[in-house]
């Protein structure tokens, strides 16, 4: 194709004789111009993206070194842990904004102009993690309990230890080794039981006998069970009539057992206590309903 017809380019039209519309010299203006603008981009892409990972890596040591010190000083682990997410992020997002303003990505205006205009929105969106993110401030200043305890929350039927308080949600491992994550506001608005106040929870045990049974021997049986563990406060302990049933008498033990040994210790108590009564004849009784047919002549 002869050059002189590259030179131009025409656009027929129904209505109209060919036009010149776009020469050679425009198009190459034009790629000139707007690729350099987006070369430029680009490029401060790249810087931004270099930027955020160097200041990442030097927040990682600048972690390290606060949480050094902060052991040094002997700071509960709870502290430790809230404090340096809260710096963490706190810097990661400054780092951010900052990087994308001073390389001319988004104008700063226009930064203050969506946070003014959003700032409703964001913050009913934002109700929830706000919430928890307060709730573990407080849990941070009142200290209703510490990594480490053995807690029961009723309102999420949830206990176990302790593992960690972060700044939206507490860490809980339950007894059947499952960890468990709870907002930080269910712990701050509901009713929480440490069951760590003294290393020792109560334990009550119990178990239904016939009523024609020895009461005086089943209760003897059951305290020479109790008496064999070695985890239970044997100065804590106590036998007692519980109640009256459809089908027998229900017998109870009350004791004080470390919270860890809880849930072996009141196994441990029902196997032998099944086994004992059994081998001294002493019946376990069940539900049962007795029918009496009466025929009339």
């Amino acid at each position: 194709m002869p050059v002189n017809m590259l030179q131009t380019l025409f656009l027929t039209s129904s209505n109209t004789s060919a036009v010149t519309l776009l020469t050679l010299d425009d198009v190459k203006n034009w790629i000139r111009n707007k690729g350099s603008i987006g070369f430029d981009y680009i490029i401060k892409i790249i810087i931004a993206i270099i930027a955020f990972f160097i200041v990442k890596a030097i927040l990682k040591r600048l972690i390290n070194l606060i949480q050094t010190r902060m052991d040094k000083r002997g700071l509960d682990k709870m502290v430790t842990h809230f404090v340096l997410n809260l710096v963490k992020y706190v810097i990661l997002i400054f780092t951010f904004v900052t990087i994308i303003t001073k390389l001319h990505l988004v104008e700063a205006a226009s930064i203050a102009a969506l946070v003014a205009s959003a700032g409703v929105g964001v913050s009913l969106a934002m109700q929830g993690a706000l919430s928890n993110f307060a709730g573990g401030v407080l849990l941070l200043m009142m200290r209703p309990f510490k990594i480490g305890d053995y807690i029961v929350v009723p309102s999420s039927n949830v206990e176990g230890m302790v593992e960690a308080i972060e700044m939206y949600y507490t860490t809980i491992r339950t007894i059947a080794n499952e960890v468990i994550k709870i907002p930080n506001s269910q712990l701050t608005n509901n009713a929480v039981t440490n069951r760590s106040g003294n290393n020792k929870r109560a334990l009550v045990v119990k178990i239904d006998v016939a009523y024609d049974n020895d009461i005086d021997k089943a209760k003897q049986i059951f305290s020479d069970v109790i008496s064999n563990e070695e985890m239970v406060d044997q100065n804590t302990k106590s036998i007692f009539i519980d109640e009256f049933g459809d089908s027998g008498i229900s017998l109870g033990a009350f004791m004080m057992v470390p919270v860890s040994s809880y849930l072996a210790v009141k196994r441990s108590i029902n196997e032998k206590l099944l086994n004992e009564y059994r081998k001294e004849g002493i019946v376990i009784p069940f539900n049962q309903l007795d029918v009496h047919i009466i025929k009339e002549d």
